[in-house]
């Protein structure tokens, strides 16, 4: 499929007016040729270019992600160590030039399970639902 670069459809479609079924009927068509507008790509071609183009980050965010699991794994580690510690002196809090430790007792939560909710009662959970925009990101995960 030919992808059209800037997004420019009328039609919020996800591709070159030159490839469109709908073109002939559309008064926003492009008369340009996709060859000669210089704003498209083919999707497989896309994807090998980029990956080609940014193969040195790809591999430093791979390098990246590992590396702060393992730091995560270790963080994880020492937070139980010192909770075991802090439970056997009951000690809830401490602090040092360095940084400060607060113990957090078990402790039970309610919140709502909203699958059940929108089951049960569908009117209500559209009554209380909000929409809220969200900023575009790239999600990076090593296999």
């Amino acid at each position: 499929m030919i992808k059209c670069l800037d997004g420019s459809c009328p039609k919020g479609k996800d591709m070159c007016c030159f490839s469109c079924d709908e073109r002939e009927g559309c008064e926003d068509a492009c008369d340009l040729n996709h060859e000669d507008c210089g704003n498209t790509s083919e999707e497989e071609t896309a994807l090998a270019e980029f990956q080609e183009g940014q193969v040195t980050v790809l591999k430093e965010i791979a390098n990246i992600v590992v590396q702060k699991k393992q730091l995560e794994d270790q963080e994880k580690e020492l937070k139980e160590k010192l909770q075991e510690a802090m439970e056997k002196h009951g000690v809830k809090k401490f602090e040092s030039d360095v940084l400060n430790i607060t113990y957090v007792a078990a402790s039970t939560s309610t919140s709502i399970d909203s699958p059940k909710l929108k089951k049960k009662y569908p009117d209500i959970a559209a009554e209380c639902s909000k929409t809220s925009n969200r900023k575009a990101y790239v999600k990076v995960s090593v296999k």
